[in-house]
C-alpha cells in the first residue's frame, strides 16, 4: 500500500494585494490611453512654445533674485550601496524620469533636455526620508517602506558633507518667484486645444497665475508631481522650473523637504564652474573612491 502524503503544517502567509483592476477597466485604459496622451501632448506643447518664446525673460527674472550663501557642514547624501565609490556624482539623477528639479532621459516629450542634479539634505534623517518617502520601518498598509522599495538597511550608503555655497535660489517661501510668475501667468492654452478638451468632456486645465500657486506646485507631493512624467513622458512643472534655475546660473535650489521637517538642496554641478562653491565628503573615503568633491576644479 502507498503511504498517504502528510499535509504540510507550514503556514502560507497571506498575499499582500498591491493593486487590483478588472478586465473591463484594463480594456478602458487601452482604449482611452492614446486619446489621453494626445491631449496631454497638445497642452504641453502649447505651453512649451510660450516658454521658449519667453526663455530669456524668464531666466532674467530669476537672475534678478539675490542668491543666498549657504553653509553645508553636517548635510547628508544618501545613495544606493553600488554607488558608494562615487557619492557626489549626479549621474543617477538622469535615469528614469529624473528628480523633482531635473529632467530624466525617459521623458521622451522633452527630447535632448535631460540634465542632472545632485540632491542632498540638511540631516541624515531628512536625507533618508526623502530617499525612501519616510523612515524605512514606517508601515504603509502591511508593508514597510523598505519592503516597498525592496531595500534593506545595508542596501544604501550615507555620507556626511561639508562646504559652502555662494549662489543658491531660496524656495523656502514664494518670494523668489514673483517676477518669474508675473511673466508665466500670461501663458495660456490655445483656443483649439481648449475646444478639444471641452469636446472630450474633460475639466478645463488650470494655469498657474500667482507666485504662491507656482510655489505650491513646485513643492507638490512626490506621488502628484511624478504622475504626468510617469504616465505620459511629460516633464512636471518643478522639473521645467529646475531647468530655468540651472540656465540662470544658480548653484542650486534650497527647498523644504516634503517628507520631513528639514531642508533639501538640488545642486547643478556645471554651475560650480563660475563660483567658489565647494562641497566634499567628510572623513576618509574607501579606496578607489571618486566624485568625493564638487567645486570648479572637480566638476562631474
Amino acid at each position: 500500500m502507498k503511504k498517504k502524503r502528510r499535509r504540510s503544517t507550514r503556514r502560507i502567509k497571506k498575499a499582500v494585494v498591491l493593486d487590483s483592476f478588472s478586465a473591463a477597466e484594463l480594456q478602458s485604459w487601452l482604449d482611452h490611453g492614446e486619446t489621453w496622451q494626445w491631449l496631454v501632448d497638445r497642452i504641453y506643447f502649447d505651453l512649451e512654445q510660450q516658454r521658449v518664446a519667453h526663455y530669456d525673460l524668464l531666466c532674467n527674472a530669476l537672475r534678478e533674485v539675490p542668491g543666498i550663501a549657504l553653509d553645508t557642514n553636517g548635510w547628508s547624501r544618501v545613495t544606493d550601496w553600488r554607488w558608494n565609490l562615487s557619492p557626489l556624482s549626479p549621474a543617477g539623477s538622469v535615469k528614469g524620469i529624473g528628480g523633482r528639479f531635473n529632467i530624466g532621459v525617459d521623458l521622451d516629450r522633452a527630447r535632448n533636455q535631460a540634465f542632472a542634479s545632485l540632491y542632498v539634505a540638511d540631516s541624515v534623517d531628512t536625507a533618508l526620508s526623502e530617499y525612501f518617502g519616510g523612515p524605512l520601518a514606517t508601515k504603509s498598509g502591511r508593508l514597510t517602506l523598505g519592503e516597498f522599495a525592496l531595500r534593506r538597511a545595508s542596501s544604501f550608503s550615507t555620507f556626511l558633507l561639508r562646504g559652502t555655497l555662494e549662489q543658491v535660489l531660496d524656495l523656502r517661501s514664494d518670494k523668489a518667484l514673483r517676477a518669474f510668475a508675473k511673466i508665466a501667468n500670461q501663458f495660456d492654452i490655445s483656443p483649439a486645444t481648449k475646444s478639444v478638451i471641452r469636446k472630450a468632456g474633460l475639466p478645463p486645465r488650470s494655469i498657474i497665475r500667482s507666485a504662491h500657486q507656482l510655489w505650491t506646485q513646485l513643492l507638490d507631493k512626490p506621488e502628484r508631481w511624478r504622475l504626468e512624467p510617469q504616465a505620459y513622458g511629460i516633464p512636471a512643472a518643478c522639473q521645467i522650473f529646475g531647468q530655468f534655475v540651472r540656465d540662470a546660473g544658480f548653484e542650486g535650489i534650497l527647498y523644504p523637504s516634503q517628507q520631513g521637517r528639514g531642508n533639501c538642496l538640488a545642486l547643478y554641478p556645471e554651475n560650480f564652474r563660475a563660483s567658489n562653491g565647494h562641497i566634499e565628503v567628510m572623513g576618509p573615503s574607501p579606496n578607489g573612491a571618486t566624485h568625493t568633491i564638487l567645486d570648479k576644479d572637480h566638476l562631474m
